[in-house]
């Protein structure tokens, strides 16, 4: 079938197959643009004549930006380099814009798992914060039966209850370095997080961030070593 279609193009209309099809396909991809041109009111323009180098490159422009492409510009007064120059760019302008939006969606994921962190870590701190209430009250109530007992010249009870009181002090410390911590750890990372999406926006203001965020690291760095120092001497 194909030898005989073949045969029958190049006797009849002096077309290879290949041409032949191509021509189909262009008939195919501009034969409803016509009617979406003189749909799209504000484009107002008629199919341009074409020739057939201009719509064979014209496909290269996905269908559903062709109609507006071609109203944008002068397609008859275009040369092929500058027609294809044009597809190019609205091509790269296309990938651009979809490179974009992902890197705009991915922002928007980001921000969202920050949000969720950010519940967590509240969440957690009111947890923190009830548990240390809870152990301050504890070391309270350790502390009145510590004077009770002292009152009372009981010396045994004493002992066990100051005991018991310094292991209830000693749990309210470690429960508060733990919770400061944990705190401490969450927004380093965050402020990590934050300085590097700065880097990626604005690499001087970064630079200026970093050098102050630097500085005040080694400030508190030197305060608190001289202070050690000092407690030492």
């Amino acid at each position: 079938m194909t030898t005989i279609w073949g045969n029958w193009l190049k006797e009849s209309v002096g077309f290879s197959q290949n041409r032949a099809g191509k021509l189909m396909r262009l008939y195919e991809e501009f034969g409803s643009l016509q009617s979406a041109l003189g749909d799209a009111g504000a484009l107002g323009r008629e199919l341009p004549n074409l020739s057939y180098t201009h719509a064979l490159i014209l496909l290269g422009v996905p269908e559903e930006d062709r109609a507006q492409f071609i109203s944008d510009i002068d397609i008859e007064g275009m040369t092929t380099r500058e027609l294809e120059q044009a597809v190019n760019d609205l091509k790269q302008s296309k990938q651009e814009k979809e490179g974009l939006q992902k890197a705009l969606a991915e922002e928007k994921e980001n921000n969202i798992r920050l949000a969720q962190e950010r519940d967590n870590l509240k969440k957690e701190t009111n947890d923190l914060r009830k548990s240390k209430q809870e152990l301050q009250q504890d070391v309270e109530k350790k502390a009145m039966e510590n004077k009770k007992l002292a009152e009372n010249s009981n010396l045994k009870s004493y002992q066990r209850v100051s005991n018991e009181l310094a292991a209830a002090q000693i749990k309210l410390l470690t429960a508060k370095i733990a919770f400061c911590y944990e705190s401490l750890d969450k927004v380093f990372k965050e402020l990590t997080y934050e300085m590097d999406l700065l880097a990626k926006v604005d690499s001087q203001v970064h630079g200026e961030y970093k050098k102050m965020l630097n500085g005040f690291l080694i400030k508190a760095m030197e305060a608190r070593m001289g202070g050690r120092k000092g407690g030492g001497e």
